[in-house]
Order: structure tokens, then C-alpha cells, then sequence
């Protein structure tokens, strides 16, 4: 697209097993096809370091005292930080690489533009605790006429929703 370049950024939210996860793919799939440059980026919510840097060289190198220390192979780049990376700190990162889309699957608390996924009754509480809603994804009944809401089975239809949402604001 001829713009000046800006990140877009979108948020897809909810309880595990809620399908964010499938939600993601598909828009990856969507908008790689159609030639935007796409990245994902995954909230690991469960607490603790993520598998594969406990214990590793790099690990040893923060332990030694290095601010920030990497390990680069076969295309995979892990950065570990002394302190809690931002999440400021992460999208400028991306934003490097030309990223036109990022999806952040998680990061409820964040303020960026969200896609909700309801699956069940107690899900529906994410809605207030939740702000920025672009679209609501349920397999129940959603009472609110605020957001725009998918079923579970029109996730396709969500897709191209939101690359018109994506091309609506590459435009302006």
C-alpha cells in the first residue's frame, strides 16, 4: 500500500479455549494473501519464563548480569531482558520490520483496538472489564447493539469485515 508507514495494531481477547488462537490464523491467512505484512505476537499468560530460555547460554548471559541477551537461529530470535520487556518496548521491534498489522493475541489490560471471543455465559463480564472493542466473536446470544458481532460459524465473514475495517484506515 503507497502510505506513509503506520502499525496497525489489534487485539484479540479471551478466556483460554476461546479460539483466540484459530481467530488469529485466520486473519494472518486473510491479509498475507492480500500482500500486508502481518505479525503475530502471543501474551504468555500462564506466568514464569516461556519454555525453551530457562537455562540456556542466554539465560546464563542476563544471569552474568547483560542487560538484554539474544540467541539467533534458523530464523528464530529470542531476546531476554533483565526487567519485564513493555509492551512499547516489543511493537517497536516490529514496527522495524515493516509490520503493517500486528495481532496481539492477549494483553486484555492494553488499550488497542480488541476483538472479543465469547464462548460461554461467564465470558460476558470481558466485555466490561474490557475497553476499545472493535467486534465481538460468540457462540451465545450477545444482548449489546455497541459492537459489531460474529457468530463462532462466521468467522470468514469477520475476515473480510476486518480487512475492510484495515483498508478503511489505510486509506486515511
Amino acid at each position: 500500500m503507497n502510505r506513509s508507514h503506520t502499525m496497525e495494531t489489534i487485539q484479540i481477547v479471551g478466556y483460554k479455549n476461546s479460539g483466540k488462537t484459530t481467530t488469529a490464523i485466520k486473519l494472518i491467512e486473510k491479509f498475507s494473501q492480500r500482500g500486508i505484512q502481518v505479525a503475530s505476537l502471543k501474551h504468555h499468560g500462564h506466568g514464569g519464563i516461556p519454555l525453551g530460555l530457562e537455562n540456556k547460554d542466554s539465560f546464563k548471559h542476563q544471569q552474568a548480569g547483560a542487560m538484554i541477551s539474544g540467541v539467533e537461529g534458523e530464523g528464530i530470535l529470542q531476546l531476554a531482558k533483565r526487567k519485564a520487556w513493555s509492551l512499547e518496548q516489543i511493537l517497536a521491534i516490529y514496527e522495524i520490520f515493516g509490520v503493517d498489522l500486528l495481532i496481539l493475541e492477549g494483553f486484555k489490560r492494553e488499550h488497542y483496538q480488541k476483538v472479543v471471543l465469547i464462548n460461554k455465559e461467564e465470558d460476558l463480564i470481558l466485555l466490561d472489564e474490557t475497553t476499545n472493542i472493535l467486534a465481538v466473536i460468540s457462540s451465545i446470544p450477545v444482548k449489546s447493539s455497541s459492537y459489531i458481532t460474529f457468530n463462532t460459524y462466521e468467522l470468514q465473514d469477520f475476515c473480510d469485515w476486518m480487512l475492510q475495517w484495515y483498508k478503511n484506515k489505510a486509506i486515511r
